[in-house]
């Protein structure tokens, strides 16, 4: 599947594609996951407010578990924003959990998602609604400049080089908040069980007419939630859901492996032998096999703990989040979780 670039300067929409009047049907709904993010909240807001006021739309936060005043200012927030409602978890289940939540609380035909850091520019949905509205159930942001660190850079590199391997689905970056998403694909995530905690990857997949649109990537708003430790997590737990026979890829690595220790063995033989080598001290040699071997032994154990955490997770049974409250709708409140 080969998704198209979308170039160009960001367009208005006008006035004339706005449903009006109060039987006028929900288009959009824009999904934000917030952890951490006080200090950018109004802004937020009003830059969402201001980039769609051509627009039928509702803003949905989800506060997941945040321990700063998130959830206070979204509160407030909206007591005076009709079109915000605020989704609080009763836990920080982290950013794909609480995505999952948002979509179910959205309502329009279109949902749209950002971060709460302003590392990407809400005026910039505009593009993404337009993109939409040509035809793609799928279309994906792509941070052509990044002011992220270089170590970062470099993981987002590996990362999407693996993503696309194992997707077959060819985006430039998986790793980009900002996406709009059909309706139509929408209501088949809740059915992908563990592959809901990786949405992009998985919302690729199910789409049919993927697209990008180049971004500008802005600077951060504070540090991070995922550290060098939890993207390496993150991978391994995306190879481990994605890949449809990952133990046939183990017994290819195992045996290449035994295939390049028996050929280091012969070519040591043959070069005491011949009397190339004059070390007769084998000790190096075999520290090198023994390594080898307890790599191979540890992948491979690594691999079977992976998939039998992940069976025990499944029998469980647990949600994929709770929410506590529902702030903003005309009902009050709401509880519940995601299977």
């Amino acid at each position: 599947m080969q998704p198209g670039p979308i170039q160009g300067a960001t367009s208005t929409i006008g006035t004339a594609g706005a449903p009006s009047g109060p039987d006028a049907r929900l288009e959009l709904s824009v999904v934000v996951p917030i952890y951490r993010n006080a200090s950018t909240l109004v802004e937020l807001l009003d830059r969402i407010e201001a980039a769609l006021a051509a627009e039928r739309f509702e803003t949905v936060l989800v506060v997941d578990g945040s321990p700063d005043e998130s959830l206070a200012i979204l509160t407030d927030e909206a007591t005076r924003r009709p079109t915000l409602r605020v989704v609080e978890l009763s836990r920080n289940f982290g950013q794909h959990a609480a995505l999952c939540a948002g979509f179910e609380e959205a309502r329009g035909d279109c949902v749209l998602l950002l971060d709460g850091d302003l590392q990407q520019d809400p005026a910039d949905l505009t593009r993404f609604v337009e993109a939409w509205r040509a035809g793609s159930d799928f279309v994906s942001g792509w941070r052509v400049k990044r002011k992220d660190p270089l170590d970062r850079r470099l993981g987002s590199l590996v990362l999407n080089r693996l993503v696309r391997g194992i997707t077959g689905v060819t985006l430039h970056d998986w790793g980009c908040p900002l996406a709009a998403i059909d309706r139509s694909v929408i209501d088949r995530v809740p059915a992908a069980g563990e592959q809901r905690r990786f949405l992009k990857p998985l919302v690729a997949k199910l789409s049919r007419n993927p697209v990008e649109v180049e971004v500008q990537g802005h600077e951060r708003d504070g540090r991070s939630s995922y550290s060098t430790l939890a993207l390496l997590g993150v991978t391994l737990d995306f190879a481990v859901s994605f890949t449809n026979r990952p133990f046939l890829k183990l017994i290819g690595v195992g045996f290449l492996g035994g295939v390049l220790g028996v050929a280091i063995g012969v070519a040591y033989i043959l070069a005491r032998l011949f009397g190339i080598l004059e070390n007769d001290d084998p000790r190096i040699q075999a520290v090198s096999f023994a390594m080898a071997l307890f790599g191979l032994q540890f992948l491979i154990v690594g691999a079977l703990g992976e998939f039998t955490h992940r069976i025990y997770r499944l029998v469980q049974g647990q949600p994929l989040f709770e929410v506590r409250h529902v702030h903003g709708r005309e009902d009050g409140e709401a509880a519940g979780g995601g299977q």
